[in-house]
């Protein structure tokens, strides 16, 4: 079991390095994915559930990142050149990848699988 408090320090540490993220942020995804397993603030949760709540709130996380960059930007000035505009797509793009693994493992607990194959012609 753990408590909200424990998922968020350890949310808290995978995305220590992350500009701008701090402890409210985690807190935010935390609890987000929490009410989204049925779990109140204050409730523990069961271990079988900190797997999944963790994966959601780390997809929730990247998205919101994805989110608060997409205003970044390109410039160049003779010699100088700076180019943050692809952060917010590297952030989307972990996000989607976070998202598939929480479905992949959810569906491991639920015993059933559903996969539509993406189409070659089409990105």
């Amino acid at each position: 079991m753990a408590t909200k408090t424990e998922l968020s320090q350890r949310l808290l540490t995978r995305f220590k390095d992350v500009p701008n993220v701090d402890s409210s942020d985690v807190d935010e995804w935390i609890l987000t994915a929490m009410n989204e397993h049925g779990y109140a603030a204050n409730e523990n949760v069961l271990t079988d559930d900190i797997t999944l709540i963790l994966l959601y709130a780390e997809a929730d996380g990247a998205g919101q990142i994805a989110l608060r960059t997409a205003y970044y930007f390109s410039f160049s000035d003779g010699n100088e050149q700076v180019d943050k505009s692809m952060i917010s797509e590297q952030y989307r793009k972990l996000a989607n990848t976070l998202q598939t693994k929480y479905a992949q493992k959810k569906s491991e607990r639920s015993g059933s699988s559903f996969k539509i194959m993406k189409r070659a012609d089409r990105r």
